[in-house]
């Protein structure tokens, strides 16, 4: 007797949990979500998350936070972002720095970037610029290679901190050039491209937050550091073209969440993820800033992504001889 209440206690529950409406049953997002921007207010990372959270609150219907979480390079956010619950309600917006260069670098980290997190989506690719002062003295590439190779060790370039893909980007350019030039860490984006401004330092490998500096002559754009030029500069040469064949620097910002966050909320946050990056007026948005949407046609394409970018930033790291504290 006992036994065939139970049963049939359990039969009602389950059929009224079938009645209930779809919405009813997935409550996910039923709070606010917070996305973990690893770079300061500012920069290329944080404009790019408040244009997609932006849209993403009005789409869910819930708040989105952006929560700056700056140091080290990004490893602090992303840290936090590996150790959160893994519901879906904290999300990494992911760039190369502590993902692709810190597990590459060899240096040692409380998370494992290739098993810690879970891809939602790709989110942007980026066109990076090389800046220079307004009035520096070098018009192209090759006359700032010249000037640098006359003068060993004199010039300096800025980047947002030491193990940053700006980093990279410069000592890449350092190998291939064949120069010595000092690099000069700062906090942020933000603080390297006011470094060159301001005369500090010579150059910089800038996401494309100095686009509005470049428009408005307080830095002079000398190249951008893809294979292709910039919608957004089409008078501007490639760094390839301008004086170092075969030059390339990228770089993309994607979505991540804790590895064990249950695959339905993966592929929610991939469904309305993808609808705000291909909304035309977040694209238009995104492109004005120097960002191509880029969104992944699964979680699953970007499996094995981060592997291959940690071998390729690994190599640029071994060849300088870079060391982390």
């Amino acid at each position: 007797m006992i036994r065939s209440t139970v049963a049939t206690a359990a039969l009602l529950a389950f059929s009224a949990l079938a009645a209930l409406p779809a919405g009813a049953q997935d409550a996910f997002p039923s709070k606010p979500v917070r996305i973990v921007v690893t770079f300061a207010a500012g920069g290329g990372p944080d404009i790019m998350a408040r244009i997609v959270g932006q849209k993403l609150a009005a789409n869910i219907g819930q708040a989105v936070v952006i929560d700056n979480k700056v140091g080290a390079t990004g490893i602090i956010g992303a840290d936090i972002v590996a150790h959160s619950p893994a519901d879906g309600y904290t999300i990494l917006l992911g760039t190369p720095a502590p993902l692709s260069v810190a597990g590459g670098s060899g240096r040692k980290l409380n998370y494992d970037p290739l098993k810690d997190f879970a891809w939602i989506t790709q989110g942007v690719l980026l066109t990076p610029i090389m800046v220079v002062a307004p009035n520096a003295p070098y018009k192209t590439v090759a006359d700032l290679i010249a000037a640098a190779r006359a003068k060993p060790g004199a010039m300096t370039y800025a980047s947002a901190g030491i193990g940053n893909s700006q980093h990279l980007a410069g000592e890449l350019f350092k190998q291939m050039a064949g120069i010595d030039t000092l690099h000069v860490p700062y906090q942020s984006g933000v603080m390297g491209m006011a470094a060159i401004a301001s005369g500090q330092t010579n150059y910089f490998f800038s996401d494309p937050s100095a686009l509005p500096q470049v428009r408005s002559g307080r830095l002079r754009a000398l190249a951008v550091t893809t294979l292709k030029r910039s919608a957004q500069l089409p008078d501007t040469p490639t760094v390839s073209e301008s004086g170092l064949p075969g030059y390339e620097y990228s770089n993309w910002y994607g979505f991540l969440v804790p590895a064990k966050t249950p695959k339905p909320v993966v592929q929610r946050l991939f469904k309305e993820l993808t609808a705000v990056l291909q909304a035309a007026d977040v694209k238009e948005k995104l492109v004005s800033a120097g960002m191509e949407p880029a969104p992944s046609a699964s979680p699953e394409e970007m499996d094995g992504f981060l592997a291959r970018d940690q071998e390729k930033w690994a190599r640029v790291v071994k060849a300088a001889k870079i060391t982390f504290d």
